[in-house]
């Protein structure tokens, strides 16, 4: 079984255009901080930038190109037909669906994914929350999730409601009796906390987790118990995270 990780990225975002590509901390952008920390985290693994196929996105198959990973081009809306494939172009059975927006993700938590995959197979593993709700729900931003190529095509061949082949993965766990899911528990810290954002969507969302990145880079061990500490330092932080939560519904 072949595995990777298939990063979603496009510069048309419509509440922040070329966010992922704006100037963020020490002279990387967004994407550039993300790809390196999944490279170190993921030795040995495809990783794939599944990119649209508009001009205006030329630019993110050249940071594939300069940061040596794999880049696939598709239809701009039709992103569940982007992953099925790029997931076929590269031959990957499982892979990891990461968002471009998050820079506080834990490439580290793939492994989990994997061994759980390993130990019970399953169409979508994903941490979630104690009252059924996969953290991709949520605008936590710190974890990813995993599927297969062969649940998004049977996906693909059940649905193809706006909806679904929009948001990858909303039909596999919105429909558990055709599809096995499972939730992993999170970090006892981290449950219950839908009021933390380190999701970006914004010029808010990017100019607060700008500055606790840099904060966070700076001044901790990198670590999620760190970095909700940092947050509890500083309650203008959280007041922010709220009133962005507010105004971007998941």
């Amino acid at each position: 079984m072949k595995d990777g990780i298939i990063i979603q990225a496009r510069t048309g975002s419509t509440r922040l255009h070329n966010k992922i590509l704006l100037p963020f901390y020490g002279g990387q952008r967004i994407i550039d901080i993300l790809i390196g920390n999944i490279k170190q985290a993921c030795a040995g693994k495809t990783i794939v930038l599944a990119t649209t196929d508009r001009p205006q996105d030329d630019i993110l198959a050249e940071v594939a190109r300069e940061a040596g990973i794999c880049c696939y081009r598709g239809d701009e809306d039709n992103v569940l037909d982007r992953f099925i494939r790029a997931a076929e172009t590269f031959n990957l059975d499982r892979f990891i669906r990461v968002c471009s927006d998050n820079p506080f993700l834990r490439p580290d938590s793939f492994r989990a994914f994997f061994e759980e995959h390993d130990a019970r197979p399953a169409d979508y593993i994903a941490y979630g929350f104690a009252d059924g709700r996969p953290t991709i729900k949520s605008h936590l931003g710190l974890f990813a999730e995993l599927t297969t190529a062969d649940a998004l095509r049977r996906a693909a061949a059940a649905t193809q409601e706006k909806l679904y082949i929009e948001h990858v993965t909303i039909y596999l766990y919105t429909h558990p009796e055709a599809f096995s899911v499972r939730l992993l528990p999170l970090p006892d810290e981290l449950e219950g906390r839908l009021d933390l954002r380190f999701t970006l969507d914004t010029m808010e969302d990017f100019t607060l987790l700008q500055e606790l990145y840099a904060a966070f880079c700076e001044q901790t061990d990198h670590s999620i118990h760190a970095l909700l500490r940092l947050v509890e330092a500083h309650p203008e932080y959280r007041v922010k995270m709220l009133e962005n939560i507010a105004k971007n519904e998941k």
